[in-house]
């Protein structure tokens, strides 16, 4: 079974902005960089991405604004159901119909 993976690019956009305006400059400036690189593989891509996104959440923790936070796991969400296994399991069920908060 295939699943397609949604554009969430659009959202991740919107979710830097917000996190810039939220006075969190020096680590959406890594997240920024790490999410608008030239990559070789879709694959790659969607992995560098997820573990972006991860470091991100992990490192700003509560100085993140919720709706911010809820944008950004669901972009990981989507970059995850590129993964096998377990991890892909719990994207699918995470997912959410939409794309956007």
């Amino acid at each position: 079974m295939t699943t397609q993976i949604r554009d969430y690019l659009p959202l991740l956009r919107e979710a830097i902005i917000e996190a810039r305006a939220a006075g969190l400059g020096a680590e959406v400036d890594d997240l920024e960089q790490t999410c608008f690189s030239a990559f070789t593989t879709s694959s790659e891509m969607l992995q560098e991405h997820g573990l972006a996104i991860r470091c991100f959440l992990k490192s700003t923790g509560r100085a993140l604004p919720l709706s911010t936070k809820k944008k950004l796991r669901a972009c990981l969400a989507e970059s995850e159901l590129a993964c096998s296994g377990w991890r892909k399991l719990f994207a699918m069920m995470k997912r959410s119909d939409k794309l956007c908060c």
